[in-house]
């Protein structure tokens, strides 16, 4: 009797992981996670330790079951230096939105060195100057991030990654030439398309995690984009805000829209573009002023009849990377009421008016005319936030159906395994790329 198999996706957020798990047919077989310990959201080997943890704890639920092929997606952006032998992280890592190389940001500029999404101090290529400068790594240190660090840890060398990942260190079709020179003299990866088979589990964790055979590693993503393939098939002008940490804004186009200057950017998937930015507002900062408790019982009393129209900018510290990016921009949050729930509505209008100027933006560049959203990520599920952004959007806004980013990243996991199996690379991914999740 054949043994089922399944397909992991990895999901490293900023909260803790996910894995999500899907068979061979791309049915839903579970979603389990894991939070970070407090303080080591931003540590390789927490990354490494949880996912382990989780993967063991797929295998020992299902122990009548193989474990196929492995993708993993992360935090567009978090940046950092290893060892592409032994993975050993040389430097600190800067999160997504950590905004301190703003000096290396402006050289860079002046110089015209630093063009697309890389630049600005969000970009890799700041952050890989600033990294280059205050910690003075070895000549031939490697770049990498979050999702492509892990993948080459399971993989057992740091020599491939992803182009999503890649787009945001300085790779756009081919690596930034300022690379390569003094003073960075980094050691590059050589780039390949999300969803593409790069080889087995290391044998060192195939044996540690007791499995019969090495699950295939495949090429990830950033969390974003595994969080809109985790919904399967939109209709056109169908935009998806993922209400994590941050928002995150992705609609489908057919062209290529890079507008660096408003944190504009697009990433290729088959024949398409994800085209979107990411605000460094979001969820965080309710989070910041509420407990879930409090949150809950505030947002049940909301919308209030009469809009407080505080014009709040939500953010938790200075620096903004879209709709507007401006790494000094400062959060506006006062003056606060002395009713909480005017507050509360106050915060919700300034977060679902970023939003609507977001898609606006990514319409006024060539993106298709917003038609409706669906909503992804933690904050989604908040009925009161919800009709608030309907009323900014002045379009449908409907939740997503518990399809979390790791069976998004499932789903590039059983296409990679499909494709490396069957000998036509791409055409599962192609023709079946679209196919929902059940």
């Amino acid at each position: 009797m054949d043994r089922e198999r399944l397909f992991l996706g990895i999901d490293l957020g900023t909260s803790g992981a996910r894995v999500g798990l899907l068979d061979e047919a791309g049915r839903r077989r579970g979603v389990l996670a894991q939070a970070w310990p407090t303080g080591q959201s931003l540590s390789p080997s927490t990354w490494l330790r949880h996912t382990l943890r989780l993967i063991a704890q797929v295998r020992q639920g299902r122990p009548s079951t193989d474990i196929a092929a492995i993708a993993i997606d992360g935090t567009s952006g978090t940046t950092f230096l290893c060892d592409t032998t032994s993975g050993r992280p040389l430097t600190p890592v800067l999160a997504y939105n950590d905004g301190r190389a703003t000096s290396e940001a402006a050289a860079l500029a002046a110089g015209g060195l630093a063009e697309g999404p890389a630049s600005g101090p969000y970009g890799g290529l700041a952050k890989l100057l600033w990294l280059t400068r205050h910690c003075a790594p070895p000549v031939g240190a490697g770049v990498t991030a979050q999702a492509p660090w892990l993948t080459g840890t399971l993989l057992g060398h740091h020599r491939l990654m992803d182009e999503h990942n890649a787009l945001k260190l300085g790779f756009d079709g081919a690596w930034a030439p300022i690379l390569r020179a003094p003073p960075f003299a980094l050691r590059l990866p050589h780039v390949v398309p999300a969803g593409t088979p790069l080889g087995p589990l290391s044998r060192t964790f195939t044996r540690r995690l007791g499995l019969r055979d090495a699950p295939l590693i495949v090429a990830g993503t950033t969390d974003s984009t595994a969080a809109f393939l985790a919904l399967g098939s939109l209709p056109a002008g169908c935009g998806v805000s993922s209400l994590g940490s941050t928002l995150v804004l992705k609609i489908e186009s057919a062209h290529r829209i890079s507008v660096p200057e408003f944190g504009i950017y697009s990433h290729r998937l088959a024949h398409t573009w994800l085209v979107g930015g990411a605000s460094n507002s979001g969820a965080a900062v309710l989070a910041h002023f509420f407990d879930r408790p409090t949150l809950t019982r505030l947002s049940a009393t909301l919308p209030l009849a009469t809009s407080p129209q505080l014009d709040y900018y939500p953010l938790l510290k200075p620096g903004e990377r879209f709709p507007v990016s401006n790494p000094r921009l400062a959060p506006r949050l006062s003056p606060r009421p002395r009713d909480d729930r005017v507050f509360l509505q106050g915060l919700l209008e300034g977060l679902a008016a970023i939003e609507a100027r977001g898609y606006a933006l990514l319409a006024h560049y060539g993106a298709p005319r917003l038609q409706r959203v669906v909503t992804a990520g933690g904050g989604a599920a908040n009925s009161a936030w919800r009709a608030i952004r309907e009323q900014a959007l002045r379009v449908p806004v409907s939740l997503a159906a518990d399809r979390p980013a790791a069976l998004g990243a499932a789903r590039l996991a059983r296409a990679g395994w499909l494709d490396a199996h069957e000998s036509h690379h791409g055409a599962h991914f192609l023709l079946d790329r679209w196919a929902p999740v059940h």
